[in-house]
């Protein structure tokens, strides 16, 4: 008979007294409001309960302390529950960083160090070494980064900590924009990664009457989720600038049907959807309809930058 591991029947005894749920299929510990299962992969349908529960609130308002960091004066990162992994801080971000600057990923627990490297994802690629003070993870790039090149970097879903928990949401992802090369004054409509795209999509109906006004900022979260919270600071500040000139609708997973799963359905429809899902829609040529979506945290500066270029391209 195989011998279970004491370490971790004790982790998974913590989280369900903390108000943590079995999920049906794997039976390992879920978040009480998750709509996937970190550990299978599995879905549950929007409104389906993981099980019958009792004293959810009480113990979600215990475990909530929600507050806002700015390491870099800019973004605000959301600072979780201690009792899942999850990205405190990350930088770079923004606009006109340097070519040479080292990327760092700060987490809330210790972490299997060799997961996370392995889950750890530059596009377009990066070559470098990586190095660790306490939870902190460092790439340092042995080569210069391209000037004026937007940068995707992904922490995937294999990470986990110590205790071979999953991040927060499985993955964490953002962007940055290196300094130098041309000004980029507009994005092109194509399809590649930092395009506008044109694909047909079967847009949402309330959406494609919306965008005829203005365009559309959409941002698909659920509750809980780290870099979900992070996403709301941000498109919250976003959308308050642009008050005048965008429609922002901010949609929790489970809550605001139909509408997320619209979102899903046309803009994320490839397994795994991952939250949060922000999407901005707008008005191309010939009176079409381009857009673009992320998956995972978009920084406050890529994000302004992207509804500039929207309003530009509805005005023409």
């Amino acid at each position: 008979m195989a011998r279970g591991n004491p370490k971790k029947t004790l982790e998974k005894k913590k989280l369900l007294e903390q108000g943590f749920r079995e999920c049906y299929y794997c039976n390992e510990p879920v978040k009480p409001k998750a709509l996937r299962c970190p550990h299978c992969g599995k879905w549950y349908s929007s409104g389906k309960q993981i099980l019958a529960f009792s004293l959810v609130i009480i113990i979600a308002l215990s475990l909530v302390s929600v507050y806002y960091l700015y390491p870099t004066g800019e973004q605000g990162a959301y600072v979780p529950s201690s009792e899942v992994p999850a990205v405190l801080s990350a930088s770079p971000i923004g606009m006109s960083v340097s070519t040479s600057s080292k990327i760092v990923v700060t987490f809330n627990r210790d972490m299997d160090r060799d997961s996370v490297q392995s889950a750890f994802i530059t596009s377009p690629n990066v070559p470098g070494v990586f190095s660790w003070n306490d939870r902190a993870l460092t790439f340092t790039p042995t080569s210069l980064m391209n000037e004026g090149t937007i940068y995707t970097v992904t922490v995937g879903s294999t990470a986990i900590d110590t205790t071979g928990l999953h991040l927060d949401c499985d993955m964490y992802s953002w962007q940055f924009t290196t300094a130098g090369g041309s000004a980029i004054t507009l994005r092109s409509i194509g399809t590649g990664e930092n395009d506008f795209w044109s694909a047909a999509v079967t847009h949402p109906s309330w959406a494609i009457n919306d965008v005829q006004t203005k365009p559309i900022l959409i941002l698909t979260h659920t509750q809980g989720c780290a870099p979900c919270e992070t996403m709301m600071g941000i498109c919250g500040e976003v959308s308050s600038v642009y008050s005048a000139s965008i429609t922002y609708y901010d949609l929790t997973s489970g809550t605001d049907e139909p509408q997320a799963t619209d979102c899903f359905a046309a803009y994320d429809p490839v397994p795994p959807n991952y939250v949060p899902l922000t999407t901005i829609l707008t008005k191309g040529p010939n009176n079409s309809i381009i857009w673009h979506s992320w998956e995972g945290v978009v920084d406050e500066a890529t994000l302004t930058s992207w509804v500039d270029d929207a309003i530009t391209y509805h005005e023409q």
